[in-house]
């Protein structure tokens, strides 16, 4: 072929043939839902294993739950009494802190200015000692120093550190509902993307190609089988009213009249006495429009061609045919076939009339 043809893509009608996969779809929907329940069951399968965290030698390798949870013997096997007394010391000194402050809070506003300095000065310095001590901890003295507040409920465990220590004592963190719900959304995307590359790809004539701007040839009234239309049902319905919502509703064969008398019309303007109805693949269509015009016009020269191009009598059938018309039939007719014939009428110079698009 000489020319090029340009198709563009309808993004509503591409959204409506996925809609019409329905069956499809929820099949992988289905997949998706058995999917995300084997991640939750098999997630949330995995869970804190106490006896190996008891087990473990490292007082920071448990939660503080773990960790309330160990006697004083317990403990002291874990730490020495140096170890331990350094903590108790700590705990002391922290305890003096806290109450000195809320002494502090309750009086530095009877306080002198000067009296207020000190005071502050001296909480301050507690507070700096007891830092400096911390800072010198081991891993383990500083999970017994928050066990101990723990245990006196005197100050609480930040969230970070909670999450640090349970995720180092968890075999996995659980399923999540999330993920689970991800792993569904993926599979409707998966089976989306599938069929919006079936259909950007797809060699065949979709509905909503305007082949009259792709090869400047006049498109007749479509001839749609509303019967099949109109008999579908459930979600099949429901598609076919959402991809024929805006289509005027002309019985077949008042659009094959139409089109037959359009057709003589062409052929006196132009004082033609012979067409050819050229189709590939779809002999009934072709025949619908072929016996139409021969009943509106008896005299002239009618002939039903599948193909010009791929049969062996087309080029013997198309010889001396003034004037032809392209049958098309929307998911039939493949864009290659169109384009061959098209091509071929041209270079034996044959008179387009239009194309006849069947649904």
């Amino acid at each position: 072929m000489n020319e090029k043809y340009a198709r563009e893509i309808d993004l509503i009608d591409l959204l409506i043939d996925w809609c019409s996969h329905w069956s499809s779809s929820l099949a992988f929907l289905l997949v998706g839902v058995i999917a995300a329940g084997a991640y939750m069951y098999t997630g949330n399968k995995a869970v804190v294993d106490p006896e190996a965290i008891m087990a473990s030698e490292k007082l920071s390798e448990m939660t503080a739950e773990q960790l309330s949870q160990l006697t004083e013997v317990e403990i002291a096997e874990k730490l020495t009494e140096e170890e331990i007394n350094a903590v108790n010391e700590l705990v002391k000194l922290n305890d003096e802190y806290q109450e000195n402050l809320k002494l502090y809070d309750a009086q530095k506003d009877s306080l002198e200015l000067k009296d207020r300095a000190e005071a502050f000065s001296y909480i301050a310095s507690q507070k700096n000692i007891i830092e400096s001590r911390k800072g010198v901890l081991t891993a383990d003295q500083q999970a017994y120093y928050y066990y101990n507040y723990i245990e006196k409920n005197q100050v609480e465990k930040n969230q970070t550190e909670k999450a640090e220590v349970a995720e180092s004592t968890t075999t996995s963190t659980g399923a999540s509902k999330t993920k689970a719900l991800l792993i569904v959304i993926i599979a409707i995307i998966l089976h989306f993307m599938i069929f919006a590359c079936r259909y950007i790809f797809s060699s065949k004539i979709k509905r909503t190609d305007a082949l009259s701007a792709m090869v400047n040839v006049p498109e007749y009234t479509r001839m749609i089988e509303w019967s099949k239309v109109d008999s579908s049902k459930g979600l099949d319905s429901l598609v076919n009213k959402m991809r024929y919502a805006n289509v005027r509703k002309t019985g077949m064969d008042e659009a094959v009249e139409i089109n037959s008398s359009a057709t003589i019309e062409k052929l006196k303007n132009k004082n033609y006495n012979s067409v050819a109805v050229i189709g590939t693949g779809i002999i009934d269509e072709r025949n619908m429009l072929v016996n139409q015009l021969i009943k509106d016009k008896p005299d002239a020269t009618v002939k039903s061609i599948d193909s010009i191009t791929h049969s062996v009598n087309g080029a013997d059938d198309i010889a001396g045919v003034q004037s032809a018309i392209l049958a098309v039939k929307v998911g039939t007719t493949r864009y290659n076939d169109f384009f061959e014939e098209l091509q071929s009428l041209k270079d034996r110079e044959v008179d387009i009339l239009g194309i006849a698009v069947f649904e």
